[in-house]
């Protein structure tokens, strides 16, 4: 499966979409997080100031600074992605206590903004199936 978020070419895309849509804008309004999200072996970097996806960084170096992770193989994605996910794939929290996907780094910050993530989240499994 190909998870478009991560897709070199297609990142400009996603911070377009993700920063023009109005629910995210408030959610995020006082976000400043670097957020890796991997998918077994492909890495990304979402950096988000001020509320807005100032860059996304596709295979980062194992150099470049991010404050928290949000991990799961990609089969896991392809679950959470779908237009209307299984059960415990709808959300981070479930999918996290009920099946394989994991948090680390600064999870509490993780939490503060959980409802800008989940948006974000929510704009790419709109991209993932257009």
């Amino acid at each position: 499966m190909t998870i478009r978020f991560m897709d070199p070419n297609g990142v400009d895309n996603v911070r377009e979409r993700i920063n023009s849509d109005p629910e995210f804008h408030i959610a995020a309004r006082y976000m400043s997080r670097d957020i890796l999200i991997e998918a077994e072996a492909k890495q990304c970097i979402f950096k988000v100031r001020d509320g807005v996806i100032t860059e996304i960084v596709v295979n980062p170096s194992p150099m470049e600074p991010w404050d928290f992770f949000i991990k799961a193989p990609e089969k896991s994605w392809a679950l959470f992605l779908q237009p209307l996910p299984p059960p415990f794939f709808h959300s981070l929290f479930g999918a996290a206590v009920r099946e394989d996907f994991q948090f680390g780094g600064d999870v509490e910050a993780m939490f503060a903004h959980y409802w800008a993530i989940q948006r974000m989240l929510a704009i790419m499994r709109l991209l993932q199936n257009e």
